[in-house]
């Protein structure tokens, strides 16, 4: 019971810290969003060592309620200020779900929940921050080679603060060569998920992975 009250007041707490941070004009549009999308990924990343996998995905559903209910009532502004359409605070909390269900092992969760939090959120921030440079378009909604590279160098960053904890699951061979492939095959797939499905697509193709790496 601990460990729900703690996810649940930790989720609350970066929503209303992103609301205040909102209302005191720190944070606005993209930035205010994505400061609650990164904290949130953050935190949800750790909940394998405080619940069951059952408790997450009701975790997951509760989210996915919240966030349906505040595209119609509007109680919080994460998801405002957004001048593109997308659905990614939708897709955010159907990759919760969708992990849980997915895997038992906690450090493959939290890898693939990084990755949507981290190297996701990140990579949107500085594409907006430098989107004048080297800007393109996959099927209409724009896109930044130094987003790209973001997202490149912060999965590689990701994967390898894993070894140490997955050298009982995965041979250290194979994982380094998830070091070299699985960077940029999740990098193109971040590319060319558009309205937020990255939110799933990344984090789901983690697990994938690095479950079939697991089984060899």
């Amino acid at each position: 019971m601990l460990g729900v009250l703690i996810c649940l007041g930790g989720a609350a707490a970066i929503v209303i810290a992103g609301e205040i941070l909102w209302r005191q004009k720190i944070l606005r549009g993209e930035a205010q969003r994505k400061f609650v999308h990164i904290a949130g990924g953050i935190f949800a990343a750790f909940w394998p060592w405080l619940v069951s996998w059952q408790t997450i995905q009701l975790l997951g559903l509760l989210l996915l309620g919240g966030v349906l209910l505040n595209r119609y009532k509007k109680f919080s502004h994460f998801t405002g200020g957004v001048r593109r359409e997308t659905y990614g605070d939708i897709f955010s909390a159907l990759a919760i779900i969708l992990c849980a269900s997915t895997t038992t092992e906690p450090i493959f969760y939290a890898l693939a929940i990084l990755h949507l939090a981290v190297a996701d959120g990140l990579a949107a921030v500085i594409g907006i921050r430098y989107k004048k440079r080297w800007a393109y378009k996959v099927f209409g909604q724009t896109k930044t080679v130094i987003g790209s590279m973001t997202f490149w160098l912060i999965s590689l960053a990701i994967l390898s603060g894993g070894v140490p904890f997955t050298e009982e699951l995965i041979g250290f061979n194979d994982y380094v060569m998830l070091l070299v492939v699985l960077p940029p095959v999740l990098t193109a797939i971040e590319n060319l998920s558009v309205y937020g499905s990255d939110n799933v697509t990344v984090p789901v193709t983690v697990l994938v992975v690095l479950g079939a790496a697991q089984s060899f």
